[in-house]
């Protein structure tokens, strides 16, 4: 998942197989493209996607940009920590 984070945070489309936790990082046709574990057909036809759509690979960075934003190890911190100081106070 950490590569997905760091190819997105430099505005990079993202590609992934669909397995584990990667729908976490890779929201697919928002961040990226997911395709299914295994499947070079699918995996071609992403990569052709991609390579033959720079409007898609625009707004893909984009969007993989703001995922990682959003799921930087400042936020999560601070959610986890002041978010559970709220919890116990109330």
């Amino acid at each position: 998942g950490l590569v997905l984070l760091e190819a997105g945070a430099q505005g990079l489309p993202l590609l992934a197989g669909d397995t584990g936790g990667v729908g976490e990082v890779v929201a697919d046709n928002k961040s990226g493209l997911l395709v299914p574990v295994g499947d070079v057909a699918a995996l071609s036809a992403a990569l052709a996607r991609l390579i033959g759509d720079a409007e898609l690979r625009r707004r893909l960075g984009q969007g993989a940009r703001a995922r990682a934003e959003a799921l930087s190890w400042e936020r999560c911190a601070r959610a986890t920590y002041f978010g559970a100081e709220r919890s116990a106070a109330q």
